[in-house]
């Protein structure tokens, strides 16, 4: 039996990569098919770290791959399942400009050398058949037509942004038995997903009130699709007639953003057309300051984000800048804003939930 499995899975193979590529797969999945009388939760290979069968708060057992870490979420949701007892592997599929953490490195980009994306194949395939459950993020990869030959455990799918408003990630949608989305306003191409509020552990430091000079701070992961430069161009129209700092933070890791965030008064995240905010607003929030961003007030209950566009954006602004007496307040609601709607206890739950009714 194993030998007639190892033959179907190297004719799938065959098909997308090199004969040199496909050796190194051949040699992954023997290895695989030779373990298979092994207890499930051997100890894993290398720096891997074990995917622990628990209890989850749906009362059923389950192990849970994450594939993909975009903007740190999946390490987010994967400490929030730890608390309900499921433990989980997150696997990093692209280098990720915050320096997020994860569990693994397995890059599957097209940047990759063939025989490296062969290899890093193998390994995720060898995850793939040991987890209970397949969670890609920034839509399902174009391997996972090839891991769906591999492995049983049902493919769930998180959308993140861009990966669904600019239909990057159409192609094997159909692979996925639950969609969900990091934003309310993806639900727009994804009318059946579920929203999944980014989870965000409130941290216990709490900004205090600026007394200096006011310093407004702008922190795009991306400036072409943030409005960084109108953003950035009526920012240095207003300082000519308001006294204020301005930083724009960029191409640094995460935790460098935080930490340069805590020197700002007032945050502003992104202006476009879609009413969401980012992750740079719940980073903002979390830590008590002011926040600006393009939102939609009717898709998020109670925001305390201040709503600006292109047509606003100055007034808004200027009306903040010389209203410091609501600093204060504002932050202590972004806090409780943050504990409310991005609490990783309620996200963990919400997702083990849809787990629990697709694992046979």
């Amino acid at each position: 039996m194993g030998e007639k499995n190892a033959g179907s899975r190297n004719q799938v193979a065959r098909r997308c990569f090199s004969p040199r590529a496909l050796f190194t797969i051949k040699v992954f999945v023997e290895r695989h098919d030779q373990d298979k009388d092994s207890p499930r939760n051997s100890p894993p290979e290398s720096n891997e770290r074990p995917i622990v069968r628990s209890r989850s708060s749906a009362s059923v057992s389950l192990a849970s791959l994450q594939l993909g870490n975009t903007a740190g979420v999946a390490w987010n949701i994967a400490k929030a399942l730890e608390s309900e007892q499921c433990r989980t592997t997150v696997v990093e599929l692209e280098p990720e400009q915050g320096e997020f953490p994860c569990d693994v490195s397995l890059h599957m980009a097209r940047g990759t050398a063939r025989i490296t994306r062969a290899v890093h194949f193998a390994r995720i395939a060898k995850l793939a058949w040991a987890s209970d459950v397949v969670h890609f993020h920034f839509g399902i990869r174009p391997f996972a037509r090839y891991l769906r030959r591999l492995s049983k455990a049902p493919f769930f799918v998180h959308y993140h942004g861009s990966d669904l408003r600019e239909g990057m990630s159409d192609a094997l949608r159909s692979l996925a038995v639950c969609e969900f989305v990091a934003t309310p306003d993806l639900r727009r191409w994804a009318s059946g997903a579920i929203w999944v509020p980014n989870p965000y552990p409130l941290p216990q430091l709490v900004k205090g009130r600026s007394s200096g000079k006011p310093v407004v701070g702008h922190f795009p992961s991306n400036p072409s699709k943030k409005g960084t430069s109108f953003i950035t161009q009526k920012v240095r129209e207003m300082q000519r007639s308001l006294d204020f700092d301005y930083r724009v933070v960029s191409s640094v890791t995460q935790r460098e953003a935080v930490r340069e965030m805590a020197g700002c008064d007032i945050v502003i995240d992104q202006l476009t057309e879609y009413g969401a905010y980012g992750m740079v607003s719940v980073e903002a929030m979390a830590i008590g300051c002011v926040v600006l961003s393009s939102v939609n007030p009717d898709l998020f209950d109670r925001c305390p984000i201040i709503p600006v566009s292109f047509e606003s954006f100055e007034e808004r602004l200027s009306e903040i800048l010389v209203t410091r007496q609501k600093w204060s307040e504002l932050g202590i609601r972004g806090r409780e804003y943050v504990a409310r709607v991005h609490n990783p206890r309620a996200a963990a739950r919400t997702i083990l939930d849809q787990y629990a009714k697709h694992v046979s």
